[in-house]
């Protein structure tokens, strides 16, 4: 099939953005993502199919732990493991001040699928920064301790 380019308006450039980086960490094209998501679109392939409020496709519901401005939380190995059990792999976005304790290892981290640090600060362990640094993306402040 001969390539095509294809303009879309109103896409939110936002989220273009952000597929665009995720869809490069793992290996693959923004084409790659929006043909499998039009394919599951037209073929109901996937009951979960939903649109969420920004309008992006996904083949299931990510529950997202979202801190806010003024929020501070702080999370073991142990909380990571109960919220993932819970709801399965989930996303962290922060604008508030999220603390990681000492305990966070690369196996924890495995089942947050996301961490977004839009503002505010994210401590993390010494220990694990290297991983934090591949999941998270960041635009607020990552401190290591």
């Amino acid at each position: 099939m001969p390539r095509k380019t294809v303009a879309i308006r109103g896409l939110n450039t936002e989220l273009y953005t952000e597929v665009f980086t995720m869809a490069k960490k793992d290996g693959k094209t923004v084409a790659d993502v929006v043909n499998r998501a039009l394919e599951a679109f037209i073929n109901h392939e996937n009951d979960e199919l939903i649109v969420q409020n920004g309008g992006a496709l996904s083949n299931s519901a990510e529950f997202v732990l979202a801190i806010d401005d003024d929020g501070e939380i702080s999370l073991s190995k142990e909380d990571i493991k109960e919220i993932a059990s819970e709801m399965g792999p989930f996303a962290i976005e922060s604008n508030g001040s999220l603390i990681f304790e000492k305990d966070v290892d690369k196996n924890a981290l495995t089942q947050i699928s996301r961490i977004q640090v839009k503002s505010g600060t994210v401590k993390v362990p010494r220990t694990a920064y290297a991983q934090f640094l591949i999941k998270c993306k960041i635009q607020g402040k990552l401190d290591k301790y």
